[in-house]
């Protein structure tokens, strides 16, 4: 699976990255800024993307699942996963986010 992460600031980012990579060490995680992520999805055609609410391309994307993380709301995430109506995850922790991942992959693979 390829899990592309678009969070600011750049310590979050690299702190996500670390814990996907020893998590899932079979998927591939690719760091990008916000501000790329039109470009980057389009190379790299990621299954999972994690970015803030803020990232000017984030509705433009289109990938099975993503989380968009809001740091002005005791970091709250919206989870869009393969069309479903979003679900509201208030101050989402790592697991959750894991769990995000694992539903994507499941998606993935009833997909195919």
């Amino acid at each position: 699976m390829r899990i592309l992460l678009a969070v600011a600031p750049t310590m979050y980012r690299q702190t996500l990255a670390h814990i996907l990579r020893r998590s899932r060490p079979n998927d591939e995680v690719l760091l990008a800024e916000s501000d790329s992520l039109g470009r980057t999805t389009a190379s790299f055609r990621p299954d999972l993307i994690v970015c803030n609410d803020d990232a000017p391309e984030v509705r433009a994307v289109i990938v099975p699942s993503w989380v968009v993380i809001r740091h002005h709301d005791s970091l709250s995430a919206s989870v869009f996963l393969g069309g479903q109506a979003p679900r509201l995850i208030q101050d989402i922790a790592l697991e959750n986010l894991l769990e995000v991942v694992e539903e994507t992959e499941r998606l993935i693979l009833r997909g195919r």
